[in-house]
């Protein structure tokens, strides 16, 4: 081929790529402003019948016309990045311009993709081992605890070192020292799947491995229940970084220690916790008898009984250690807020050298979970009195109920006692229950349900779908609403199943009364097929975080602000 055919070749592969179009929200075609010839034919000859569906595949059709509907319906530009399996990649821009017409720009960003993906190799990957270096572990273990603080979850670092190649027995060349680097960065990929995945967002699965200097590597585990975790994985990497390798023909022994930080407890953020984990490193270095150590500040977890857990949950009771976050749930159709769920937070004492469940089984077990969740009542009733002040009259407060308060005797009577000291209106409060709990009532009539709701408080099912509660039971019991479990909104985009499950639920909620609330909502795509399923109420991370008393007033004031304005702005025209 030709420089001048290739020339064109590569123009009208970037005119296919690149269009200005006007379409309906539907994805009908009502004009075309810039494309390749062939198109502009194509629209003159058939202009009604041309639409989206002509130029890509179903799965980005769909997300084309979710984006079009969410423009149409804000009134304000969106975008979308979609990365087409032949490895094309398209930008996406709409720009609403009437009722119904909406600007649809494409422009082809795979050259531009392409040449960013070239420079973060060059700029965070190590050219010994392949494996990233330690700008790119402190941008990941950011990412890593930075989600980890939303999930009161827990991560661990583990920093490893290789001894000197001097103390070999023999000089070894550069290239040799290379080799040994390469055969132990392939050992440590060997044993953790998944890792330095491309753009991955499970942090759950994926672990990052970094080259993190010269005789030295660092792992994140992303998700972890305990230290032992930790320390598992740690003892099976150097045990296999210990074994004999192939040099240049020679067997070589290597000599490497461990050091393990863990996140919350030895650090909050990426930097204090590679400190950390080198520092017990270090240590390690130190004692031939024990290559792998944790750090300083994690060694009294490792030997926590009950006992102590017990009393440090009393102890932070008494001292009013405990605290609340609060995640908002609003109104589907407005945005506007109208339930803030209070959320327990552990203190970082505890809740940093536990699991979080393992917190939950000791109060219930002893007792405490019953004035740890009078606390929670009464803090939350508060709080709600404190923004009603405030002159947000909209909303209400949402307080989880376990399965011990709800049997406990003077349960009824603690939750009117809170309610009359915090001068809380019994209808601005809602109960939620989990469903198995539902199924227990039901064997006793529902009396203490029942009694709750002749209190006026606002009875919701928890986690509906995943229990045991049947429909009789639901259709006998006192509830207000059910909060469909996040397992089925996670996988809308994927399942048709959970799809059409959301739907049986909120047609047997409609006839029922119900109002529904979906939960674990992290994406636009769920919240508009939930929307579109008629359900009422949205909550999960795509509308917010769980945020501290301040932050939720502020959350309050900037939408208060925000719906005096669209109705100034709706006045006005």
């Amino acid at each position: 081929m030709s420089d001048t055919t290739a020339t064109e070749a590569e123009a009208e592969k970037c005119a296919k790529n690149n269009l200005i179009l006007t379409v309906t929200q539907s994805g009908s075609i009502c004009s075309v402003v810039e494309a390749p010839q062939a198109m502009h034919d194509e629209f003159a000859a058939n202009s009604e019948s041309l639409s989206i569906d002509q130029l890509w595949n179903d799965e980005f059709v769909e997300k084309i016309r979710n984006a079009l509907r969410r423009a149409v319906r804000s009134r304000e530009s969106c975008g979308l990045d979609v990365d087409h399996p032949d490895g094309l990649v398209q930008e996406f821009i709409f720009v609403p311009q009437g009722a119904d017409r909406i600007l649809m720009i494409v422009r082809d960003l795979t050259e531009q993709k392409r040449a960013q993906m070239r420079t973060r190799r060059l700029a965070y990957t190590d050219d010994v081992t392949g494996l990233p270096n330690r700008e790119y572990l402190f941008l990941e273990l950011q990412k890593i605890t930075d989600i980890q603080r939303l999930k009161e979850g827990r991560s661990a670092v583990i920093c490893i070192h290789v001894g000197h190649f001097e103390d070999y027995g023999y000089a070894l060349s550069s290239s040799q020292q290379d080799d040994v680097l390469g055969q132990l960065a392939s050992r440590l990929k060997s044993h953790l799947r998944g890792s330095n995945k491309d753009g991955a967002t499970d942090y759950e699965r994926y672990s990052v491995v970094s080259r993190s200097d010269f005789r030295q590597f660092c792992i994140v585990l992303p998700s972890i229940e305990s230290g032992e975790d930790a320390e598992a994985v740690a003892q099976r990497l150097v045990a296999d970084m210990r074994q004999p390798m192939n040099v240049a023909n020679r067997l070589l022994n290597v000599n490497v220690f461990g050091g393990i930080s863990l996140y919350p407890q030895d650090g909050m953020d990426s930097a204090a916790l590679y400190e950390n984990a080198v520092a017990a490193m270090e240590d390690a270095r130190g004692e031939s008898n024990a290559p792998i150590k944790f750090h300083s500040g994690t060694v009294r977890l490792r030997t926590l009984q009950r006992t102590d857990l017990e009393a440090e949950l009393k102890s932070a009771l008494l001292n009013d250690d405990y605290d609340l976050n609060y995640l908002p749930t609003i109104d589907a159709r407005t945005g506007a807020p109208k339930i803030i769920e209070a959320l327990l937070r552990w203190p970082d004492a505890v809740l940093g050298s536990q699991p979080t469940r393992k917190i939950v089984r000791v109060a219930e077990r002893t007792g405490l979970i019953l004035p740890i969740g009078s606390w929670v009542l009464k803090s939350a009733c508060a709080q709600l009195q404190v923004w009603r002040a405030a002159g947000h009259t909209d909303v209400r407060v949402a307080v989880n109920l376990s399965a011990q308060e709800l049997v406990s005797e003077g349960i009824v009577a603690s939750i009117e006692r809170a309610l009359s000291e915090t001068n809380t209106d019994p209808a601005d409060l809602d109960i939620e229950l989990k469903e198995h709990i539902l199924f227990r009532e039901a064997q006793s009539d529902f009396a203490i349900c029942s009694r709750l709701k002749a209190l006026g408080v606002r009875l919701v099912v928890d986690d509906y779908g995943v229990g045991t509660c049947s429909l009789a039971h639901l259709s006998q019991s006192p509830v207000d609403a059910l909060k469909i479990d996040n397992s089925f909104i996670a996988n809308l985009e994927n399942n048709e199943r959970d799809v059409a499950a959301c739907g049986a639920a909120l047609k047997m909620a409609a006839e029922l009364g119900l109002d529904v609330i979906a939960e674990g909502i992290e994406t636009e795509y769920q919240a508009e097929v939930m929307r579109n399923l008629g359900c009422r109420y949205l909550q999960g991370f795509l509308i917010s975080t769980p945020m501290t008393a301040c932050e939720t007033l502020e959350y309050l004031q900037f939408h208060a602000k925000d719906e005096t304005a669209h109705k100034g702005h709706s006045e006005r025209f």
